[in-house]
């Protein structure tokens, strides 16, 4: 019975027609996920913008999956369920895709019992009902598979340059799979070793860089910057080197996780203008706004007008060089506002303040260093001018910090040989080690008061002036705040925070790292609001997705295992499946990173099925014919 069930030609469609049927009762019914149609990303708003004519307004995803909700939103107005019904019938094709990618290399039994469990299983059927990368995403990868193979097995260079420029929008879907055409040309130039080959493998690049090449070049246009993917793996990164040790399934329990925020107002993009914007106040209506600027290389102050005006006034700033302290302030008429500061230096860790202009952690530690071992200390840092830098000052630099710490929450200070501890009235500590780099990221910071103090500053000359501007020329002013500055140099300094993670215990990131490329294929849930998206069910819904994920994934590797000692040509499908884990172990990562893979994965749980079941005898007996 099974037998004539995998050799009918009609299991197939049936299989398409259950992931269909799945899709639309997840949509519309009942969904295994607490998301909504919107999703959890923010593709709704991004699309919606993209609809109404605005420029895509981020770097820190790609465009794909953005213009593809855009551009139902520009056909039929509002209406979310429409891209995700129309998503619920792409994915309905996967089933058809892995069918004719797999049969040529495992035969027809095997192929259609592959394409009925991705029908069946399929965990992008689940995300096919929200506003999700992932079902679109997997289509395309299938579909740049099949025309790979069958330009491959054809030498036709048509079916090539199609799959290649598909395999160049997947990465604007998923960025992790930006790799994956570089490693695919170049095994196949390795394997083939003919002429044809080679001419292939160019076609198929030229292809993959023409998919690329708008987007590289918007970035570059944007940010001076190559950036073929976006800037979101820069906080992956840094996630994923907090989750080590005891923190090995929550950054966010990792008493790391505070230094997030920087500790002054600096800028790491040198080689760009600084975009500085503001809210003109009403009082000077109808009166030129203009910016003066100067810096510590050169006193002499410039005047720049905007570049652009509406609610907000936008003006720029030539790109200073790097460890420039940047001074600025605006002037309308009479009126002139005071004095902002901006230090342009891409050292993210240190105290970027050489001119003591700004009150700030760094502060904290110096004096805790001078009170304890009797460092030499600068005279800023007497807060309440008696002659003296001691404990009296220390309290009162919390105090400018932590306005809105209660009155009687007095800052405890104590000492050793090893290290200084500040500890705050509600109990959080700040741990200053003798031994000290200079960076933010070497004391210890544990608790809600003191994780607030070290990200917090305010300009000394703040702290004495008295006077109050009756009318500041703007309000709310931000310096490279837009987006194509700010999240290039967060990614830059989740970089760095990274890498200073990294070098503090090399070999717990190594070993989180290996835990994690198993760890990708299996789901797994908790209690913790931190770690796991929490919603009505979700206890039961985490367990099947566990029980469901670890399964396949060992009867996955029991049909690798058998695909190898064969040696079939399907083992060629290990190559992608293999990439995920090995180019994404180090960030953070879950399941969600390997659905794409998942219906390769599917062709090997078929293979072994067929094997424990002997229903793959017709299937061995044409693969050994096709090798001799």
């Amino acid at each position: 019975m099974i037998a004539r069930l995998l050799d009918s030609r009609s299991t197939v469609v049936v299989a398409s027609l259950i992931t269909l049927a799945l899709g639309l009762f997840f949509t519309f019914v009942w969904a295994p996920h607490p998301w909504g149609w919107q999703g959890i990303d923010q593709y709704h708003e991004l699309a919606k913008a993209l609809a109404r004519g605005e420029p895509f307004g981020t770097t820190d995803v790609p465009w794909g999956y953005a213009y593809y909700g855009a551009f139902f939103y520009w056909l039929f107005g509002d209406r979310v369920w429409v891209p995700v019904l129309a998503q619920v019938f792409i994915n309905a094709a996967a089933p058809v895709l892995l069918y004719r990618l797999a049969l040529p290399l495992v035969g027809n039994r095997t192929a259609t019992l592959a394409a009925l469990i991705l029908g069946i299983f399929s965990f992008n059927t689940v995300y096919a009902s929200t506003q999700a990368s992932d079902a679109v995403c997997t289509v395309l990868f299938l579909s740049s598979l099949l025309l790979l193979a069958r330009g491959a097995r054809a030498g036709s260079t048509i079916d090539i340059a199609i799959g290649g420029f598909l395999s160049g929008v997947v990465p604007q879907f998923r960025p992790n799979m930006i790799l994956l055409p570089a490693i695919v040309a170049a095994g196949y130039v390795l394997i083939g070793r003919t002429r044809a080959h080679l001419v292939r493998a160019i076609v198929f690049s030229i292809a993959v860089t023409a998919a690329l090449t708008p987007w590289i070049v918007r970035n570059y246009r944007l940010t001076n910057t190559f950036m073929p993917t976006s800037t979101h793996g820069g906080i992956q990164l840094w996630y994923g080197t907090l989750q080590v040790g005891p923190y090995l399934e929550s950054r966010a329990r990792n008493p790391r996780s505070i230094f997030d925020s920087p500790p002054l107002p600096y800028t790491s993009i040198t080689e760009s203008p600084v975009i500085v914007t503001a809210a003109p106040n009403s009082c000077i209506a109808g009166q030129t706004l203009t910016l003066v600027y100067w810096t510590d290389r050169d006193g002499n102050r410039q005047r720049v007008s905007p570049v652009a005006a509406g609610q907000r006034v936008s003006f720029a700033i030539p790109a200073p060089p790097p460890q420039t302290t940047l001074y600025y302030l605006f002037e309308s008429g009479s009126f002139a506002s005071s004095t902002f500061v901006l230090f342009v230096d891409d050292r993210h860790l240190q105290d970027l303040d050489r001119h003591q202009l700004t009150l700030d952690v760094f502060d904290l530690a110096r004096i805790a260093r001078h009170i304890a071992w009797q460092e030499q200390i600068d005279g800023a840092n007497d807060l309440d001018g008696n002659g003296i830098v001691d404990a009296a000052d220390l309290n009162r630099a919390v105090r400018y910090l932590l306005p809105e710490a209660p009155a009687e929450a007095r800052a405890e200070f104590s000492f050793d040989n090893a290290v200084a501890a500040l500890r705050i009235g509600d109990g959080s500590r700040i741990a200053i080690p003798r031994q000290w780099r200079g960076f933010q990221t070497d004391l210890e910071v544990e608790g809600g008061l003191a994780g607030a103090l070290a990200s917090r500053w305010r300009l000394r000359s703040d702290l004495v002036s008295g006077a109050v501007n009756p009318c500041p020329p703007v309000d709310d002013v931000r310096a490279n705040a837009v987006f194509y500055r700010a999240e290039l140099h967060m990614m830059r300094r989740y970089m760095a925070l990274a890498m200073d993670n990294i070098g503090r215990d090399p070999m717990a990131f190594v070993a989180a790292s290996a835990y994690r490329m198993v760890r990708l294929f299996i789901i797994r849930g908790s209690d913790d609001v931190h770690a796991t998206q929490q919603f009505s069910g979700a206890r039961l819904a985490y367990a099947a997705g566990t029980a469901l994920s670890a399964a396949y994934f060992f009867v996955f590797l029991a049909g690798a295992v058998i695909a190898v000692r064969r040696r079939m040509a399907a083992a060629f499908l290990l190559v992608p499946i293999v990439y995920v884990p090995l180019t994404i172990c180090f960030v953070l990562t879950n399941m969600r990173y390997t659905i794409t893979m998942q219906p390769l994965m599917f062709v090997f749980v078929a293979m072994a099925m067929m094997a424990a079941l002997k229903l793959d005898g017709v299937e061995v007996a044409r693969d050994r014919a096709a090798r001799t």
